[in-house]
């Protein structure tokens, strides 16, 4: 097992010192300030050092420059949007980490587009090293006998016990947006859009001046790069359909009223950017949403339809309702959750409930701070319990999937040290690496 930590740190407040190569792997070289690096940021983030996380930080390196290495020799090839897709995304999420791109331009002493630039490479070989390892892993798979034999083979011991765990279904429903902030929206977005066609104003700056998208400002409404499935369907629907250098007209999402101004288009893959007008609530909107759920519910316990049934037809979480309206864990994508992993809202609320029951409608919080409303489903309870077969087949499934994973990436590394050239300089961590060169 390696341990694993991002090949980018960008930390701009580590000490500069006269760099100097720790390691040469095939046609790459690994930097003493590259190891600084990904230590203190590993340490800044909260990671214990019991005196050999510096040695397993390099390890880790290791690791990724023969994977790297093996993704020239394989041809492995990432394109240059999904490059730019995945630029954009990091500076997006550090700027909104940072509290505006003034504070990034501010720390890096560098325009967005320069850091763009200067970290474009970077994220190339990242990508190039998780498709590799993708591509190295990809068939991966066991059978049911597998699974039961590698349960077999864990010590009974060690097993542990799971905490409780719980099935959820429910169904959404958003409050309605008051009319008033609908018109007001499409006519900003007018007068938005009349500056860019008409007046031939910039659409960044523009964007700068009415969008309403968190982040939004600082980029100029840049969306970046993206391909099918990255928007939603109703923003898909209009920004496939347009031409490069058109800007839309008003259209409305679940996050409100936007326009958008395609940039360029290579097969798929789109550049744009939009400004965003979010919407205000109806002043009778909580309980327009919380009567509506109650209606629902009375076709559910009148038998009319069932729960499931219900949440296809009525809910308005995309994410959910084409199932029936069931909850995953977003870690592992499985249905089964531990209570634990609720908050602590939810926790208190469902932990009174009995399997097959329902809750009353209550707020729902939304990850980008919109507001809605749901009603509970418990399917299951199954209460703290030593790991079976029966009943945590996917959790062991998955633990033996792992196991096997990591048995053939151990063995491909064991033929890369063999094939790829490694030298390891003198260093503090030269013994604890000296499996490399042995």
């Amino acid at each position: 097992m390696f341990l694993w930590v991002p090949l980018l740190t960008w930390n701009y407040s580590f000490s500069q010192t006269l760099d100097k190569i720790v390691s040469v792997i095939g046609e790459d070289i690994i930097l003493e300030s590259d190891v600084d690096n990904q230590f203190n940021y590993m340490v800044i983030n909260g990671q214990k050092d019991d005196g050999t996380l510096r040695c397993q930080v390099m390890d880790n390196l290791i690791v990724n420059k023969l994977l790297l290495n093996k993704a020239r020799q394989d041809s492995i090839e990432v394109s240059e949007a999904e490059v730019s897709i995945e630029v954009t995304r990091r500076v997006t999420f550090m700027i909104e980490q940072m509290g505006g791109a003034e504070k990034l331009v501010e720390i890096y002493g560098k325009s967005v587009e320069q850091f763009q630039a200067d970290i474009r490479d970077d994220i190339r070989d990242e990508l190039l090293i998780d498709r590799m390892r993708s591509t190295m892993l990809t068939d991966a798979a066991v059978t049911p006998k597998e699974v039961k034999q590698f349960y077999k083979l864990i010590p009974k011991d060690s097993l542990g016990l799971l905490p409780a765990e719980v099935q959820l279904n429910h169904i959404v429903i958003t409050p309605p947006y008051s009319k008033e902030s609908e018109e007001k929206a499409i006519e900003l977005l007018k007068e938005a859009r009349r500056k860019v066609v008409e007046d031939g104003q910039d659409f960044k700056e523009v964007a700068r001046q009415y969008t309403m998208e968190p982040g939004g400002k600082e980029r100029g409404g840049s969306l970046g790069w993206f391909g099918r499935g990255a928007m939603v369907p109703e923003f898909e629907g209009v920004v496939y359909q347009m031409r490069v250098g058109e800007v839309s007209k008003p259209f409305k999402t679940d996050f409100g009223y936007h326009i958008i101004k395609l940039h360029d288009k290579r097969g798929e893959m789109l550049n744009a950017s939009h400004i965003l007008i979010r919407l205000s609530y109806s002043s009778n909107g909580d309980s327009i949403a919380i009567d509506s759920l109650n209606k629902i519910m009375e076709l559910v316990h009148s038998d009319s339809l069932t729960f499931e049934q219900a949440a296809i037809i009525y809910s308005s979480d995309r994410g959910t309702k084409h199932c029936g309206g069931c909850i995953s864990n977003p870690q592992t994508n499985e249905l089964q959750m531990s209570m634990d992993a609720l908050d602590a809202d939810l926790y208190f609320k469902i932990d009174e409930m009995e399997p097959g029951t329902y809750s009353k409608p209550m707020e729902l919080s939304q990850p980008d701070g919109s507001r809605a409303f749901h009603v509970i489903y418990l399917k299951n309870k199954i209460p703290p319990h030593t790991p079976n077969l029966k009943d945590d087949y996917q959790k062991i499934r998955n633990a033996a999937l792992q196991n096997k994973q990591a048995e053939i990436f151990d063995k491909w590394l064991q033929s890369a040290k063999k094939n790829i050239y490694i030298d390891i300089k003198p260093t503090e961590c030269l013994n604890a690496l000296k499996n490399w060169v042995e």
